[in-house]
């Protein structure tokens, strides 16, 4: 009889592990799934950010070529500036 009352005790011990254990490993495949989704997640948002900042840089990139162009630059100072001519100066000499 005493051996019935040990060995249902051990019984119960290895049950009870058997329980703690198969809901650690649901627990953690849980865990793990979350944090895969939420990685997917942050990707996908940083990938459509990368997107609309690179289309960003290109329109910026085309305006600072414009600005920096011969033309631009030609048609924006033609007004403001006026080009710098040398005088003439016709010296004499007579003897």
């Amino acid at each position: 009889m005493i051996k019935n009352k040990n060995n249902g005790a051990i019984d119960f011990i290895f049950y009870t592990l058997f329980i703690v254990i198969l809901c650690s490993i649901f627990l953690l495949k849980v865990w793990l799934k979350n944090e895969i989704n939420e990685t997917q997640w942050e990707m996908k948002k940083l990938n459509s950010s990368y997107l609309a900042h690179s289309d960003e840089v290109k329109a910026l990139q085309s305006s600072r070529n414009y600005f920096m162009s011969y033309d631009y630059i030609q048609k924006t100072l033609k007004n403001k500036m006026i080009p710098a001519t040398p005088e003439t100066l016709l010296i004499s000499i007579s003897e």
